[in-house]
């Protein structure tokens, strides 16, 4: 599994990547594009957006990974 981590998120993945990580908007998301990447944002804790503070654990072992968005 291929991971791709940048602040600003790209207008599309890189070629091959399966999970994008990005920041930059201080929102918290998680979302499948058409082409079956993963986009996964921890927002904030410091200046949040939207009202919410969050940070995430990401785990990735095995060819698997797990992703746990922590809200506060």
């Amino acid at each position: 599994m291929t991971f791709h981590l940048v602040h600003i998120p790209p207008r599309r993945a890189p070629a091959g990547v399966r999970v994008l990580l990005h920041g930059h908007t201080h929102v918290p998301g998680d979302e499948i594009d058409a082409t079956g990447t993963r986009w996964l944002n921890p927002g904030c804790i410091s200046y949040p957006r939207a009202g919410v503070r969050s940070f995430a654990w990401l785990t990735a072992d095995a060819g698997r990974f797990r992703w746990e968005l922590v809200k506060l």
